[in-house]
């Protein structure tokens, strides 16, 4: 009679030189019993241990974010260097992996039926960060564990003095962080400033991360270093309570 072993077992068996017949026999005899038990016990000692396999690391979307300058022509290397200090926090210092912009932009689009626009040139025409409700939708359609979205504003401003122009930027930075599965708020920053000209606190601290991380301020015109200086300073102090606290309980959405 054919066993309903399956037929790796079979193979293990024949390797132990054991009588498929000793396993299969059905008897109320203590003595077949054991040789029975003792059948399957030596096959499940070949049998191989499966390790579990590596957790895959959260998923943020680092989306939507809107910028904007009081002057004429909103500063690209400034948005750049914004968006990329984000990424490479999220990324290399949170070990997240960071959607796409372009699968972002497709689930904003699949939520509010709107495309969303990132650059203003007039900063009184820029909207307002989506509620944490509109966010925490928006990262359920994009598959996302979190959702840091933000808006940030640059005042710049150029004064003469007798060696010449002397350049300022201040950054505002409004940002929220959305933990979609625990539907909770872990970050609500709002008018968070920096000053491009002005020693912070966290940025010496922060200065050996954003060489790690390969941020540097580049010169593009006598703006454009403070402007990069003044969005890098202001997303790193903004976002440093997250990073501090990333992972602890949070409040709950309403």
């Amino acid at each position: 009679m054919r066993s309903r072993l399956p037929s790796h077992l079979y193979a293990r068996l024949s390797a132990l030189d054991l009588s498929l017949q000793d396993v299969n026999q059905v008897s109320t005899s203590r003595g077949v019993a054991m040789v029975s038990f003792s059948c399957f016990a030596a096959t499940l000692c070949f049998l191989p241990v499966l390790a579990p396999g590596p957790a895959s690391p959260p998923k943020v979307a680092v989306y939507p974010w809107s910028f904007s300058e009081n002057e004429k022509g909103t500063n690209q290397r400034g948005i750049d260097a914004s968006l990329r200090l984000l990424n490479q926090l999220f990324a290399d210092r949170l070990q997240m992996q960071v959607l796409s912009e372009a699968k972002c932009a497709r689930a904003w689009i699949d939520t509010t039926n709107k495309v969303w626009k990132s650059t203003y040139e007039d900063p009184k025409k820029q909207p307002r960060l989506p509620s944490a409700k509109q966010l925490l939708t928006f990262g359920k359609r994009a598959g996302a564990d979190y959702v840091c979205a933000g808006r940030l504003q640059w005042k710049v401003k150029s004064i003469w003095v007798a060696l010449g122009p002397k350049t300022k930027a201040t950054a505002y930075l409004d940002c929220r962080i959305v933990n979609v599965r625990n539907r909770s708020v872990e970050l609500d920053v709002k008018q968070f400033s920096s000053d491009s000209t002005r020693a912070e606190k966290w940025y010496e601290t922060a200065g050996s991360l954003l060489v790690s991380l390969g941020i540097t301020v580049v010169s593009g015109g006598p703006k454009t270093p403070h402007i990069q200086r003044a969005a890098i300073k202001a997303i790193g102090g903004a976002t440093e309570p997250f990073v501090a606290t990333y992972g602890q309980k949070a409040r709950p959405i309403r």
